[in-house]
This record gives C-alpha cells, structure tokens and sequence, in this order.
C-alpha cells in the first residue's frame, strides 16, 4: 500500500525548513507587538524612576513624570505631574506664565521680582550701616519717591516713568517749607533739590544692579535739571545784630510767661566756624579740642573725619555758651534731655528769627557764605578759604568769591597806586 503523499514526504528538508521559517515570523511579530518605541523627548520634562511611582514608562518601569522650569527670578523649580502627556502640558503651561509674567496664582505665591521700595531700602540700609546718612535725608526722599511712583517693579521702572517724577517733584510744595508770597502755601521745591532726588535713586540702582537685582539703570539715561548755584547772599553786620537779638530767649515769651524754646540758640558758631547745620548738630563737646583750638567733625558730607580750627573768636563763644563745663558725650545744640537738634529744627529756628527780624532772602547756609566771604575780605587766600570749608576742590570755593561792585572797586584802585598812574595828555 503506497504512502500518502505530503509535502512532509515528498521533500522532507523543505517542509522543516518552512516550517522553521514559520515559527520564526510568529517570534518576530510578538516581538513587535510587546516592543514600544521611546516617546520623543521634550526639554524640562523627565522620567523618574520610583518603585512605588503610578506610572509605567515606555520599558515598563515604574516612575513618575516630573518637568523642570525656570522663573523670570532665575530661581529653577520642579514639579510632579503624574503621567507623560499631563507633564508635557504643564510645561507648555508654566513657560507660557513665564513669558507673560503671571506666575501661576493657582498653585504658587505670585513672583514679581524686586520691588522699587526693595532697592531703596537696600540702599538707605547701605548708607546708614556706613554713616552716611546720619540725618536720614536720603532715606527721606527715597520715600517720597516711592510714594510718587507707587508700588512698581524695580525693573518695570521706565526712563519716561523718571521724567514724570522729576516734573512731578518740581510742581510739588515742599513738606515744611512755606512759601516767602504766600505763607500758606509750601515753596516749591528749586532744580537742585529734584536733582538731589534723581541721584539718590540713581544711586539706589545702581546698588541694585551690581547685586544683579536689576539689569540696567533706567534713571542713568535721565538728564538732571540746569543748577544754579551761583546764589550771592552775606548777612550784613546789622543784619547780625538784628538776627542776634531776635534769638535772644528773653525778648520771646509765651502766654504762660515761659520762654519759647525754639530762640534757645546762639548761631554766632556757624558765622566764625562755616559749619554746615548738619555738621554743628552732630557736634559734641568732646569733639572740641580745647588747647590746640580744634574741632572734630565725625559726621561730615564727604562721609570722613574732618577738623576745622578755631579762631580766638569762635573759642570765645564757645566757652560763653558753656561747652567746656559741659559732659563729654553732651551736644552743643542739644536739648536738656541730651537730644541732639535735627538740621530741620534749626532751620526752621533760624527761619522764625530772620521772619521776626525782618530780613529778606536769608537762609542758614548762607552763614556758611558769609564765613568764606569774611574771610576773603580779610585777604586770606582762595585757597585757604577752601581748605577752611573743606571743599574737594577750589572750584567748588570760587562760588564763595563773589564780591560786591564794591569790593572789586577797592582792588582796583589798589592795584593801580596813584604815583604811577598814567597822566592824561593836554
């Protein structure tokens, strides 16, 4: 009986080698079907092993999907988000806050960067860990302009946001100044005083910006406002005597018969000395030298030690206001209580006396003008004039030379003596 005919036995190596085949196309196919290829990389997002994760990734781990972002503070965060496409959208999410500078109210504290009133505070901190703002005028003004621009980012902060704040402080009164035409009014403030406030936040930036709190300094492209310095005013002898008698305590009493208290000074000290009030306020009775006639100011504007001697005159007033007798550490304006007068008191003290006096256009710096002016026409140098004020510069003194019609008349008629003047011709 013959056998059946198969392909099994009609050609025995070509069945087994298709069967082989067979078996291993199946192999190759469940390998495709159980491999998964890897999901395409993003940028800030990133698979994290953990064995106890919620997720799988593309090999069959287990894990938790995290992304990794940066603020416009450069402070990096990071985030977990479950699964891939739920961290893939995240992402996109937090660099779309990023760039439009909303920082993420939902889920975290909003992120506004430095704030103007952080930078002034950097700055008047700098100064009095320094000593360079005793009398807290810069830590004053820095206030105002924080009240003015209100509370902005320091670097949203605009060159065309300054010019507004310098027009803003020239048409605003200043705080406790009135006004010579209108006493209830306050006088406005002068060029110099606004450029005074543009400096010290241009300072203030500046400090921002080398601690990288900032990246530029937009009051550096702000011109300042024209000066004028060149303010010629000397207190008269009779002026003096008038001024003199006005602050005398005994010629102001009150309605309770007491003695007002804001005549209670002797400014002949700031006349013989050209001490800036500032300077005089700080001064202390062990600051006076009394044998080699000295005194040392620790609390000056150019932020050092200084000394300023003393003439026969000025040790003479001293002594009569009694700061020789005084403790060491007492001021010589002071209160009884061992407080020391601000500038602004004794501003406003001097300002009530000339009021009373009845003297016009005097103010207390220009007993420091009337110093230097003395002093040049006493014939004393230029330049000694200026080491007595202790400018940084002669420059700065030329200002203190003004003379009068008069004085330069006297000059020339001595530079020219009569026995060698030229004879008119008949």
């Amino acid at each position: 009986m013959d056998t059946e005919r198969t392909p099994a036995t009609v050609n025995p190596e070509a069945w087994a080698a298709a069967q082989v085949e067979e078996v291993v196309k199946g192999l190759e196919k469940k390998q495709k079907r159980t491999k998964r290829t890897p999901p395409p990389k993003v940028r800030g997002v990133f698979f994290r092993l953990n064995p106890n994760g919620q997720v799988k990734d593309h090999l069959g781990r287990m894990g938790d999907w995290w992304i990794r972002w940066t603020d416009t503070t450069g402070k990096e965060h990071r985030e977990k988000c479950g699964s891939r496409p739920a961290a893939v959208d995240l992402y996109g999410k937090r660099r779309a806050e990023v760039r439009t500078g909303h920082h993420f109210p939902e889920t975290m504290r909003k992120v506004r960067g430095t704030a103007l009133q952080d930078v002034c505070t950097d700055y008047t901190d700098t100064l009095t860990a320094n000593g360079r703002d005793s009398r807290g005028q810069v830590k004053t003004r820095l206030a105002e302009v924080v009240d003015i621009l209100g509370s902005i980012a320091a670097k949203h902060l605009t060159p065309q946001d300054v010019e507004k704040l310098k027009a803003r402080l020239l048409v605003t009164p200043a705080r406790g100044r009135k006004d010579p035409e209108d006493p209830t009014k306050g006088r406005p403030r002068t060029p110099a005083s606004v450029n005074r406030y543009l400096q010290d936040l241009r300072a203030a930036y500046n400090l921002a910006r080398r601690n990288g709190k900032v990246d530029k300094n937009p009051v550096a492209d702000v011109r300042l406002l024209r000066e004028n310095n060149k303010r010629v005013r000397e207190m008269t002898a009779e002026e003096e005597t008038a001024i003199l008698t006005a602050l005398d305590p005994a010629q102001h009493q009150t309605k309770a018969g007491r003695q007002d208290g804001r005549y209670k000074t002797d400014l002949r000290p700031l006349v013989e000395t050209g001490l800036r009030a500032g300077e005089a306020c700080n001064l202390c009775a062990r600051d006076i030298d009394w044998t080699a006639e000295v005194v040392t100011l620790r609390q000056t504007k150019a932020g050092k030690v200084q000394h300023v001697p003393l003439s026969a005159k000025a040790v003479a007033i001293l002594r009569a206001l009694g700061t020789r007798d005084r403790d060491a550490d007492a001021y010589v304006f002071g209160w009884p209580d061992g407080r020391p007068w601000t500038s602004g008191y004794l501003t406003h003290a001097f300002g009530d006396a000339v009021e009373d006096a009845g003297v016009k256009d005097l103010h207390v710096h220009d007993l420091r003008h009337t110093f230097a002016c003395r002093l040049l026409r006493g014939g004393v140098d230029i330049y000694a004039v200026s080491k007595l004020l202790r400018h940084a510069s002669v420059v700065m003194s030329e200002r203190y030379a003004h003379l009068s019609q008069a004085d330069l008349k006297v000059a020339v008629e001595n530079a020219t003596p009569r026995a060698h003047a030229v004879q008119p011709s008949r």
